[in-house]
Order: structure tokens, then C-alpha cells, then sequence
């Protein structure tokens, strides 16, 4: 551009005289403040939306283990029967009290046994029921079918109970689908929503109950057809909705609200509501929940007491006050326009709040800072925070006897030198995050977010920024992702993360042609731990369980906890021949057993707890995760139906 055609000072000074640059200045700043206030609005909204879907998370959780610990207590009322060759009623009342369900697993309606009854054999049934003591006896609802059930036992056996002794509940079409699908599959299940036969008076809820097959002493039915023949009857438990979720989640729902579907969210298929649905709520969140072979609707929703706690007034605040920053920078430019003569005033006004701004970022939250824009960064100022991130004070980085380079970790100067690199081609101001050590060898990490000045010539100058602590943020990351996928107790890996595991391992597996092994453990008798010394001995047991576990196997091996005392063991790459697999396992399910029989210390006593260890092979066929769990879960039950203390392998391997 030719020397008379640049603008003059003069000229400049002229354009600011005008009322349009502060109509200008004005029209920034509001757009400024409203992308403000839209950020952060949209920020706040996010974190309460993160809050609320962890809330609504940790409920699904806690849903989803009450009821796999009801389905555990059937898998035990199945071993009774699988360990005698009858089960007397006493007997059954005895096995029920000794469990203390009121104590250890309140809300539940009762556990119980069916059985099922052909129609020729009806009639001797009745009267040995009879016989029994109860000379009233019959099945309901009456009628002529070709297969009947009857309700014996049935504990507690007092109260709404009594009305159940007896009824048929294969005569009915929603509990007859559940108990079909429990006996063609010898897992449990859950039927739909019904109305329990105990209900009556005008508090009727609604219910669902949970059937686990028990088959003839002897047999292990493999087949459909097979387990149809071998039927007895079914161990179950009725549950009142509203009593068992008001069990589970207690106070647990103060600022969430439940609704729970059988299936679709109808108003049919509703089981439990803690509140009256609100149309006006901020947040809803849907689960699944898959019970015994069945998908409930888990419905949250945020109420107005988690609304105001998670609403935030910075948004408008920020709203309020970069519109007044606004206006009060339109008028004072309005007034400068008019009113020139007072030039020098508004200047020395200018400069006061340039003090008053400099005297306030050297007290914000953070290091504002300003340095060289190569390695090492020599600084020219910053602020007095930078004594807290690093121990050493402002005035040694002016008079560079440090620089920033001589505190951050060596592994993160790359990233530091790209972001500035980008942002210096690009024209643009610069994130980012990484560690900073101090001289007392403690480690921080940082977010620095800064722009680089560049003069006429497009050369950089130095660099200007903060960097704000991010230590704190990044733990609670850290605990998140802990959280969804350790064992808070143990360290071992979760549920969760084991599935993923095994899937990749058998994907390694079908890969690489090799074979391995899945080890499922479960400690005897561990429930006289808690109740003997405490819950907290139980605890530090399992700590020490999975410690001598970790031990016990290969470098690389799997160690999991499934919960309460069952541990999982996959071992990878154990040979490619599928005998020499098992080979190599049961090795090492023998180690692990020598390991667990050692004596733990218990509050300065030595006690001996032992396993019941059940193994499953897998190879190079197609197999899915949870087939591999269910039948080293399987031959874990063969081991201690055979006297526990043991280690029990699946014979249907494949190879």
C-alpha cells in the first residue's frame, strides 16, 4: 500500500469519534455475552445431565444386583433338593429361617416349592398332602387339566401365604410361561406382571415371581425333551413390587424418580412408580434391565429437588453481566464521541482500570503468565499462583534462573510444542493439557490455554495465558472410569470388564487356533465369615483372595470378581492342543487351590476357608462369553455338590 493511502492515527481517532463504532462495540459485546451464556448454559446442562445418568446408573445397579442375589438364593433352595433325596416341610422351614431373608434380603413375599403333578397322579397326591395334617387340602382353581402344580412349601407360612398353599400356578397363562421357560432352559425365570394369589383388601400391588426348575435327584438333563421328563417342580419367590423396591432403594431415590415396566412403557405392564410421573421433568433416562431371562423398562426421572440442586445461576449472571459490560463500554464510547474535551480524563480512567485489571488476574484462580514462544519458555511475567504448582516463586522465573521447561515432565514437551505449532499456523489461541512436577517431586496435571502474538510480520513474539490446576478433575475421571469397570474392593477387574475379556479372548482364540481355559471360584461356607467376624473380615478375606490369586497365575492371565465371593480365571494361550490345555489349567486350578487352602488370619485368628473350583476349556469354535461363564459356573457346582474343597472340570468341552 502506497504511504499516502495507510490510515493515519489521526484518521483512526476520527472513526472512534463516531457514535457508529460504539453502536459497533456494543453489537460485540452482547453477541459475545449471549455466546457466553449459551456455553455455559449448555456446559452446566451437560454436567447435570452426566450427574443424573451416574445417579440413574448406580439404581439400575442396585436393581440389577437384589434381584441376581434372589436368584442365588433359589440356585441354594435348588442344591437342597439336589443334595436329598426328599425335603420334608420342616426341613424347608428350616433351610428358609436359616438364611434370615427379612434381615439379609428384606421385601421379599416368601420362597417355595411346587411341584408338578400329572393327572393320574392327582388323586394319590391330594391324599398324602392330606395325610400331612391338612385334611382341607386341594388344588386350585379346580378343573380337569392334563398337568397340574401345586404350591407346598411356602415360607414364611403365615399371613397372605396361607391363601397361596396349594394353587396351581401352571393353570395360570403369565406364571405358566415363566415356569415353561425355566424348565426347557434349567435356568431361572421371571414371569410377567401378575397379581399375586396373597393379594387382597384394598392395597392389591402389583407382583412377579421367579422359578428355577428342580429336576429329578440324579439326572442331569442335557436336552429340552430331557428336562421336560425329569421335571419335579420349581423353587420360586413371589415378590409384592412396591415391597421389594421400596427395600432395594430405601431413600436411595430422594431426587430421582422410578418407574418400572414390565416390557413397553405402558400403563399395563407399569410395576412400580416411587412417584407420580411429572411431564415437566428436566431429565429421563431409559434402562433395560435383563432378570432371568426377561427385559424390565427402568424409567428415571429428575425431580424438582435434583433440578434446583443442579441448576446453576452462572449462565445468568454471565448474561447480566456481559450485557451491562456492554452497555457501559457503548455508552462510554458514546459519551467519548461526544464529548472529546474530556479525552484526557477518560484516559487516565482507562489506565486505572488497566491497574485494577492487572491487580485482579494476579489473583485469579490459575497462573496467567506471559513467555518466550520456543523451549524452554523463558518467562516474562505471571502470577504468584505459580508458587503453588511448582515451588518456586515468580521472581525466579523473571530473572530466569528457571523456566517453565525446567517443570514440566519431559514425555509431555512434544505435545506442548504441537499445540503451539497449530495454533501459530493456524492463527488461533491453543489448549492444552499436561503435567507439571514441582520441586517437591509432586506431580500436576495442568490445562494451559494461551495465544501466540505475532507482530506486522507474521513473526511470533511471545506467548500469552493461564493454566488452571486440572489435578483435582482428572482423579474424579480416573475414579469414573474405576468405577464402570474395577472391583471397588478388590482391584480385580469387573463383571463388566470380564465379559470384555473373554470375549477378545475367544476372538484370540478363533484367531490363532489356541486353546484356554476359564476358571470359576467360589469361596465355602464364606457367609460364616460375615456372620461369624463381621462384614469387614469378609472384605479383607476377598482382598486377600484376590491377591493370592494374582499370584497363583501367569503374567497376562485374567483375575476378576463377579461379585460377592465368586472369582473368575481366564488363561489364554495355554497350548494348541485342546488336551495339553486342560492339562496346563488344571494345573494351575491346583495351585490355586493349594493357595486358597492356605490359613487366613482373621481379626489374629487363623481360619481355613476353602474352594470349590469349576473349569471350562475353549478353543477354536464359535462360543460366546456367557455360554463359557455358565458352564464353568456349571462344573462349580459339581464341585461342591461333590464336597467342595475341589476342582471340578466340564466334560462337554470343545475342542
Amino acid at each position: 500500500m502506497p504511504p499516502q493511502d495507510k490510515p493515519s492515527p489521526g484518521r483512526f481517532h476520527a472513526l472512534l469519534d463516531r457514535s457508529a463504532a460504539a453502536w459497533l462495540i456494543l453489537a460485540i459485546g452482547l453477541v459475545v455475552t449471549l455466546g457466553l451464556w449459551q456455553y455455559f448454559g449448555t456446559h452446566f446442562a451437560e454436567r447435570a445431565r452426566d450427574r443424573f445418568s451416574h445417579r440413574a446408573e448406580a439404581a439400575k445397579n442396585l436393581l440389577l444386583s437384589r434381584m441376581q442375589a434372589h436368584e442365588k438364593i433359589l440356585r441354594g433352595a435348588a442344591a437342597l433338593f439336589a443334595a436329598s433325596d426328599h425335603v420334608s416341610r420342616a426341613e424347608w422351614r428350616a433351610y428358609i429361617a436359616a438364611l434370615e431373608l427379612d434381615r439379609s434380603l428384606p421385601g421379599i413375599q416368601g420362597t417355595g416349592f411346587t411341584r408338578m403333578i400329572s393327572a393320574d397322579q392327582l388323586a394319590a397326591h391330594v391324599a398324602g398332602v392330606r395325610a400331612e395334617g391338612f385334611p382341607d387340602y386341594v388344588i386350585n382353581p379346580p378343573g380337569e387339566r392334563d398337568a397340574y402344580s401345586s404350591i407346598l412349601y411356602l415360607e414364611p407360612f403365615t399371613d397372605r401365604n396361607l391363601r397361596a398353599f396349594g394353587y396351581d400356578m401352571y393353570s395360570e397363562p403369565v406364571r405358566r410361561e415363566a415356569m415353561q421357560r425355566a424348565r426347557d432352559s434349567g435356568a431361572p425365570a421371571l414371569s410377567g406382571k401378575v397379581t399375586l394369589v396373597q393379594e387382597s383388601g384394598p392395597e392389591v400391588q402389583a407382583g412377579f415371581l421367579i422359578y428355577l426348575p428342580i429336576y429329578a435327584r440324579g439326572t442331569e438333563p442335557e436336552t429340552v425333551n430331557a428336562r421336560r421328563e425329569a421335571l419335579l417342580g420349581f423353587v420360586y419367590s413371589p415378590f409384592r413390587a412396591h415391597d421389594i423396591m421400596d427395600s432395594i432403594f430405601s431413600d436411595r431415590l430422594n431426587d430421582v424418580a422410578l418407574e418400572l415396566f414390565d416390557g413397553a412403557p405402558t400403563a399395563d405392564s407399569l410395576l412400580f412408580a416411587s412417584a407420580q410421573h411429572s411431564a415437566l421433568a428436566r431429565f429421563v433416562v431409559d434402562h433395560p434391565v435383563d432378570i432371568a431371562g426377561r427385559t424390565w423398562l427402568a424409567r428415571f426421572s429428575s425431580t424438582p429437588a435434583f433440578d434446583a440442586d443442579n441448576d446453576s445461576a452462572e449462565p445468568g449472571l454471565i448474561l447480566f453481566g456481559g450485557t451491562t459490560m456492554s452497555l457501559m463500554l457503548f455508552a462510554l464510547l458514546n459519551i467519548n464521541a461526544r464529548h472529546r474535551r474530556r479525552m484526557q480524563t477518560a484516559a487516565a480512567r482507562l489506565a486505572q482500570s488497566r491497574d485494577e485489571f492487572r491487580t485482579l488476574v494476579e489473583n485469579v484462580p490459575g497462573v496467567v503468565f506471559r513467555c518466550q514462544v520456543a523451549a524452554p519458555w523463558s518467562v516474562i511475567h505471571i502470577s504468584p499462583n505459580i508458587r503453588a504448582l511448582t515451588g518456586a516463586a515468580p521472581e525466579e522465573f523473571v530473572s530466569a534462573h528457571v523456566s517453565f521447561g525446567d517443570f514440566i515432565v519431559p514425555e509431555d514437551f512434544t505435545t506442548i510444542e504441537d499445540a503451539i505449532a497449530t495454533a501459530l499456523r493456524e492463527r488461533t489461541s491453543y489448549e492444552v493439557e499436561y503435567r507439571m512436577q514441582s520441586r517437591t517431586g509432586q506431580t500436576y496435571w495442568v490445562s494451559e490455554r494461551g495465544h501466540v502474538y505475532v507482530d506486522s510480520n507474521g513473526q511470533p513474539q511471545w506467548l500469552d495465558g493461564v493454566i488452571i490446576d486440572i489435578t483435582e478433575r482428572k482423579k474424579a475421571e480416573e475414579a469414573i472410569r474405576n468405577l464402570a469397570f474395577v472391583d471397588t474392593l478388590t482391584n480385580l477387574p469387573n463383571r463388566r470388564f470380564l465379559l470384555e475379556r473373554l470375549r477378545q479372548g475367544l476372538a484370540n482364540s478363533r484367531r490363532h487356533g489356541n486353546h484356554g481355559a476359564l476358571l470359576f471360584i467360589d469361596l465355602d461356607h464364606f457367609k460364616s465369615i460375615n456372620d461369624t467376624y463381621g462384614h469387614e473380615a469378609g472384605d479383607r478375606l476377598l482382598c486377600e483372595v484376590a491377591r493370592r490369586l494374582r499370584q497363583s497365575v501367569r503374567k497376562g492371565d485374567t483375575v476378576g470378581r463377579l461379585g460377592g465371593d465368586e472369582f473368575v480365571v481366564m488363561l489364554e494361550d495355554l497350548s494348541d492342543s485342546a488336551e495339553a490345555a486342560r492339562e496346563k489349567g488344571a494345573a494351575i486350578g491346583d495351585k490355586i487351590l493349594a493357595a486358597l487352602n492356605e490359613p487366613f488370619e482373621i481379626d489374629g485368628d487363623l481360619h481355613q476357608n476353602t474352594p470349590s473350583i469349576g473349569m471350562t476349556c475353549f478353543g477354536s469354535t464359535d462360543e460366546h462369553a456367557e455360554e463359557l461363564l455358565r458352564r464353568a459356573d456349571a462344573a462349580m457346582y459339581r464341585a461342591k455338590a461333590a464336597g467342595r474343597n475341589r476342582l471340578e472340570t466340564n466334560s462337554a468341552q470343545p475342542v
